[in-house]
Formats: structure tokens, sequence, C-alpha cells
């Protein structure tokens, strides 16, 4: 794969080749991709982070709660009924 890079570009990275921060290009863009990603993680990433992190009680039940909000069951039904349903 060949890419072709602007002028300041290619004099940035002989800056950084010349001070011995890098030894090549690809450590170069391994480090910026890495940076990236811990700067702005993907949706995934965010997603999992958040569903992984241990909620106090208190959060936990927070949470249920907004999960629960605009959930209700249809009149007349139980959730016993919901279970035999769900059994069928």
């Amino acid at each position: 794969m060949r890419f072709t890079l602007k002028p300041e570009t290619e004099r940035l990275i002989q800056e950084e080749f010349q001070s011995g921060h890098f030894h090549s290009v690809d450590e170069i863009i391994v480090q910026g991709v890495q940076a990236r990603r811990e700067e702005r993680p993907s949706p995934q990433a965010r997603l999992l982070n958040r569903e992984h992190r241990r909620r106090t009680p208190a959060e936990a039940a927070e949470h249920i709660r907004q999960m629960r909000r605009g959930n209700r069951l249809p009149a007349g039904m139980t959730i016993r009924d919901l279970i035999s349903e769900g059994r069928a």
C-alpha cells in the first residue's frame, strides 16, 4: 500500500526520526492510531466500558428504573399471565 504525504507531514516525520523518538514510519502510525483510540474510543468500546463498570446499589436501582420506564403490562394482565404466555 502506498501513501502520499504532504510536505509538512513528511517534515514532521523526519524531525521525529532525527530526534530518535521513532525508528520507523510503522511505529509512528501505530502510536498515532493507539493515541486516537484512547482519546476517542469507538461507540462499541464506550458501550462495553459502560456495561462492565461496577455500579453502586443505588446506581443499579436507578438503572433498572430507567430501563423500566414506559414498560407496562397490558390492561388486565398480571406478571403470572405474562410468565405463562412466555412458556407457551
